[in-house]
């Protein structure tokens, strides 16, 4: 599986991309500032703005076409600008092969349904409202996609689940699972 991961210079981001190349994935990470990061032959480094659909083309034409994006960006009020600015990088990258007949050369050309994956952070609460209008934007690109929206994600390793007595004492516990492991597993799973 390839990756692209946008952001990568906060703790979610760091720890999406370790789970990522701990499970073997090749991973474009598309940053503002050069990481200072160890060479890791899975990785590879593009810098530019997430804004911009000139620097998104470039990090959606790296070695391989990525399988799946992770938005990983800690602004929400930027989110939408995002979303469209990928979109669009998206359709231009895929427009030249697929005009030129170059659509089945599977080492060029995006898989689609596109795997597009927006992770939460401690600045970014992404509320129904910002799903909602994501949702809408993804959905008039008339791209095919799979949004994965996580309900509830921890920082922290994951604790064992506790189960109360089924005498009527003590409350349900919700499981919890690490943003990065639910966001990276959930990436290989077929739609």
């Amino acid at each position: 599986m390839h990756i692209l991961l946008l952001g990568a210079s906060d703790y979610n981001s760091s720890q999406i991309l370790q789970s990522a190349l701990s499970r073997n994935y090749t991973v474009t990470v598309l940053v503002r500032h050069e990481l200072s990061t160890s060479y890791h032959p899975n990785l590879t480094l593009v810098t530019g703005s997430p804004t911009s659909q000139h620097d998104l083309e470039a990090a959606l034409q790296t070695p391989t076409p990525p399988e799946a994006i992770i938005v990983a960006l800690g602004h929400d009020d930027i989110l939408e600008s995002i979303t469209r600015a990928l979109l669009n990088a998206i359709k231009s990258v895929q427009h030249p092969y697929q005009s030129n007949g170059l659509a089945s050369s599977p080492q060029r050309v995006m898989p689609l349904p596109l795997r597009l994956v927006f992770s939460p952070n401690d600045a970014m609460r992404i509320g129904p409202d910002e799903h909602n209008r994501v949702d809408a934007i993804v959905r008039a690109s008339g791209l095919p996609f799979v949004l994965a929206q996580s309900p509830r994600l921890i920082r922290e390793r994951p604790k064992s689940v506790r189960a109360s007595p089924s005498d009527g004492r003590g409350a349900a516990w919700l499981a919890a699972v690490t943003r990065a492991s639910w966001l990276v597993h959930n990436l290989g799973k077929q739609v």
